[in-house]
This record gives structure tokens, sequence and C-alpha cells, in this order.
């Protein structure tokens, strides 16, 4: 047996010590590297159309679906790229062609939201922004920035188009506040810019843009409103992207033999942009499970109307009124304070006139703040479509009371939404309606 004197033995187990150290303090830098590098994942590719890049650490990659995003990350589309993105608060962003997107920052703890950070930039090109859970619980935190201005957000849904001489955006959902950089709103810091410069845009303001060009002293609103052009049809052109990328089911042997059998299957669909739904909304679907397999016909900037595609439309043979019953509906009202009540559509009816190329309706409204109101609207049907337009619509007043719609084009089904002003507020909702 070998044996060592205390003092060789002492030193021996100091030495042990020291190594026992050493790896300890070795193990936790590793673990503190491998969390900090998961922490940097910050969201992941839902969608991806086309061939585009991301950029990390000087190294780069072609953007696939399921392909996680990182702090410090550069997305960049070709000239028919499309990147979406969900990020761990349930944001999303939907990077359309020819741009270039970077991700400097994105801190969020599901614990404490209002402690967010989120910071990001659009160099080129356009993309769309759906506020989640972080810029809507510390809005003082996000940012946008373009390269010549900043955006910051009241709870939105928005659209950024981004050149070398004119920066554009539009909202679907909310508000957004534009500023050019000067002393007073710098591109390092977070949340609105408060400077006299600064320009507000809201959902409210249909048809509206706002614009500022490189030179121009302040943004300023630009009417992009065309005749017969509502701000729904906008936001699916926007969009366009998305459908063009969306499965189309094959039509079964079946169907092909007998095409009446397709258009007999044939029914309407109700999706939302929104994470989650409104209060007293039961009709919707998250928007991306509503396209499978489905075409988009009206929407606007929350609700879309989807309708299954078929090979036969039987509507421009069809020279009778029909009227259909209501089945099922979604609404709210927002008062004069911005403040969103849940409402109820009582009971209506709708006729659609498919000789004289016309529809009509009428429905009966309440919300706790209104007591019953009633809303009446008519206007034109496009028979090759399906799908209506109230007059207020087709002459381009969108700031009016307004429906807009389609038909199945078995013509069995009917939806359509609506917006009612009444009083100091506005009645919005959608409805669904059957033979």
């Amino acid at each position: 047996m070998y044996f060592q004197d205390p003092a060789t033995q002492s030193a021996s187990a100091y030495r042990l010590l020291n190594r026992i150290a050493a790896c300890a303090v070795g193990m936790a830098m590793m673990f503190t590297t491998v969390f900090a590098l998961a922490s940097q994942v910050v969201g992941e590719v839902t969608l991806t159309i086309g061939k585009s890049k991301i950029e990390r650490s000087a190294a780069e990659a072609d953007a696939q679906k399921g392909g996680s995003v990182q702090e410090g990350d550069v997305i960049r589309t070709s000239d028919n790229g499309h990147v979406h993105i969900r990020f761990i608060d349930g944001a999303r962003v939907s990077v359309r062609p020819n741009s270039v997107f970077r991700i400097h920052e994105f801190k969020y703890s599901p614990s404490d939201p209002a402690a967010s950070v989120v910071r990001l930039s659009l160099d080129a090109g356009e993309a769309r922004s759906i506020s989640g859970a972080a810029a809507q619980a510390a809005k003082d935190r996000f940012r946008l920035n373009t390269p010549l201005v900043a955006i910051g957000v009241k709870g939105t849904d928005f659209v950024t188009q981004v050149s070398k001489e004119m920066i554009r955006v539009t909202v679907n959902q909310g508000a957004i506040v534009m500023a050019p950089f000067d002393s007073g709103c710098k591109a390092e810091s977070l949340g609105v810019c408060t400077t006299t410069r600064a320009k507000e845009l809201t959902a409210e303001m249909l048809g509206q843009a706002l614009v500022y060009r490189l030179g121009s002293a302040d943004p300023s609103l630009q009417n992009i409103g065309k005749p017969g052009q509502t701000d729904a049809s906008r936001v699916l052109l926007l969009d366009r992207q998305t459908r063009e990328g969306a499965e189309r089911p094959l039509a079964s042997e079946t169907e092909a033999k007998n095409p009446l059998n397709s258009v007999a299957a044939t029914k309407l669909i109700w999706g939302r942009w929104g994470k989650d739904a409104i209060p007293g909304d039961s009709i919707t679907l998250p928007f991306l499970e509503a396209l499978k397999g489905n075409e988009v016909t009206v929407g606007d900037g929350y609700y879309f109307l989807f309708r299954e595609p078929s090979k036969l439309n039987v509507l421009p043979s069809l020279s009778t009124k029909v009227d259909f019953g209501l089945k099922s509906s979604s609404a709210y009202y927002r008062n004069a304070a911005n403040e969103m009540q849940p409402a109820t559509v009582q009971s209506g009816t709708l006729g659609v006139d498919f000789g004289t190329k016309t529809f009509a309706t009428s429905l009966n409204l309440t919300a706790p703040s209104t007591g019953v109101q009633s809303f009446t609207q008519s206007g034109t049907l496009n028979p090759s479509t399906g799908i209506f337009l109230s007059n207020s619509l087709a002459t381009g007043n969108a700031n009016s009371a307004s429906v807009a719609g389609a038909i199945t084009l078995d013509a069995r089904q009917a939806g359509f939404l609506f917006r009612a002003p009444i009083g100091t507020g506005t009645f919005s909702g959608a409805t669904l309606w059957g033979r």
C-alpha cells in the first residue's frame, strides 16, 4: 500500500480541488454559452415562396419553412421571394419580394411582457407586420426603422414599403406613428417619436397612406383609393403572395365526371388576421387555416371571407331574385373613445336580384351602450365573381356605411362584412347567410 505524508497529501488535495473548480467553471461557461445561443432564437419561418436568404454571423443560408430566426438575422428576399415569420410572442411578419429585413433585438418574456424590447428595420422592399404580445404590452419599447423614418405602433397590423426616395405605410388595424429622423427622433431610440414632425395613421382613416419623401419636411397623407376599389380589395392585393403560395386541391374523379357535385360542396369560411379572436367572435378561423384549399374574396384587415373553389359557376345564368336567411354573425362596436365593445346582430335580411345585378340588406344591431340600431345598405353584384359591394364603396366613399361580400358559385350561401357608423361610434362585423 502506498502512503503520502500529510504535507504531500494536502498539496495533492489542493491541486484536485483546483481541477474540480476549473471544470466547474468550464461547465458553467459551457452551459451559459448554450443558453445564450438558445435564447437568441426569437421565432420561426412559417412559409417561404421562391428563393430567399437568411444571413447570420457572416454566413448565409436558404430560408426554409420551419427554420429558426435569431437576433441579428438579416432576411433577404429575391424577385419572387416571400418569407413569413412567427415570433415567440405571436407577432407575425411577411417579408415580400426584393426586401431586406433585419432583426436587431427581440427580448420577450411571457412572465413580464411589459419589459419587452423589439427593434427591427426594413432597409428596402415591403413587409407586413402584425403586432404580438411584446409590442402590445410594451409599445414604448417597439421600433421599426427604415432608412428615412422611424415607425412606432399602438397595437397594429400595418404594411411598410421602402424605396430609395420614399417610405409609405398603410394600416389595416390599430395605428402607427411615423417620424423622420432628426435630433429629436434617433434611430437608436425605442417607441414612438413625439416630435412636431411626427404624424399618426389609424385604421379608421380608410383609403389613406402615410408617406414620407426624401427632402420633404414632414410625412403627409396620401389618398390611395381608386373609384370602385375598396380598402378591403387593397388589403387582398397586398396579400396576394399568400394566396399564390397556397396548395390548391385537385378535383376528384367523381367531381370531374359530375361537376354539379363540386358546386354543391362549395362553402364560405371566415378567417381572421388577429392571433386571438375579438370578444364575441365565434365564426372565424386563423387566416392560414381558413386559407387552406380556398380562395379569398373580400376582407377588411381583420375579417377575410374565403370560398371553396369550384369548376362550375352558375351565377351568370341566374335571372331571379334570391332571399337568404341569416345563419351566423360576429360584430363589435367601437365608441368615440376608441373602446371596443362586443355587439350582436339580432336579425337581418338579404336579397340578391340576379336579373338586375343588385342586392339589398338590413340588420338590427345592438351593443351595451347603443340599444337596438337599424342598418340598411344596397348595391351592385358582379355575376361573374359573385362579389357584391354597397354603393358607397362602388363610388369610392370608403368612410361611410358599407357592405362587401360574396356568394358561393352555386348561389346557396352568401357572406358579407359591414361597417355602420351610428351615433358617435361604429359597428363592424361579418355575417353568413344560407338558402
